[in-house]
C-alpha cells in the first residue's frame, strides 16, 4: 500500500497532532485483502478496536456494508451490542460522497474513518475522525510511525 495521503477524507483542519492511528498487522492484512475482492465503489467494513491515551489501534476489520447502503444508527448500535465498546470506526472503499456525508452525524462521531482510494494495484489509504465544531467534519488524523515489530 502507497504512503498515506491525507488529502483522500477532504478533511477539515488536523484533529489533534497528538492523537494518530496505529493499524496491527493483522489489520492492515485485512484491509490489503480488500483490494483483492476488488469490492464496488462505496463497500464499507467497520474497524474493531479500541483508544489508548490518543491513538486509536486498529485491531480488526470486518467488511460489513453492501455498495450504495450507509450504516444506520440501528446498525451501529446491533454491532456495538456483539462488540460492546470495540467498534471505533468504519473503513471505506472508494466511497461516493453520499456515503461520506451519511457519517457526518452523532453516531460517528469520535469515530475512525479509513478511507481506501486508487487503483486495486496501489491504493492510498487517508484516516480522519468525524468531528464537531459548529457542524460535523472530517479532521485527519495521521498514522502512527511504523516500528520494528510491525512487518507482516
Amino acid at each position: 500500500m502507497r504512503t498515506p495521503r491525507s488529502s483522500q477524507i477532504e478533511p477539515g483542519p488536523c484533529y489533534n497532532p497528538g492523537v494518530d492511528v496505529f493499524i496491527t498487522p493483522e489489520a492492515r492484512r485485512e484491509i490489503d485483502a480488500l483490494r483483492v475482492f476488488r469490492p464496488k465503489p462505496g463497500a464499507w467494513g467497520v474497524i474493531i478496536g479500541h483508544k489508548r491515551g490518543p491513538r486509536f489501534i486498529v485491531e480488526k476489520v470486518l467488511p460489513a456494508g453492501a455498495p450504495g447502503t450507509a450504516p444506520d444508527e440501528k446498525a451501529l448500535a446491533e454491532l456495538d451490542g456483539i462488540w460492546p465498546g470495540r467498534i471505533i470506526g468504519i473503513v471505506l472503499v472508494r466511497p461516493p460522497a453520499a456515503l461520506k456525508k451519511a457519517l457526518l452525524g452523532p453516531a460517528w462521531f469520535g469515530r475512525l474513518v479509513l478511507q481506501s482510494t486508487g487503483p486495486a494495484r496501489a491504493p492510498v489509504l487517508g484516516s480522519a475522525v468525524v468531528g464537531y465544531e459548529r457542524r460535523f467534519r472530517f479532521e485527519t488524523l495521521p498514522f502512527a510511525p511504523a516500528t520494528k515489530g510491525d512487518g507482516p
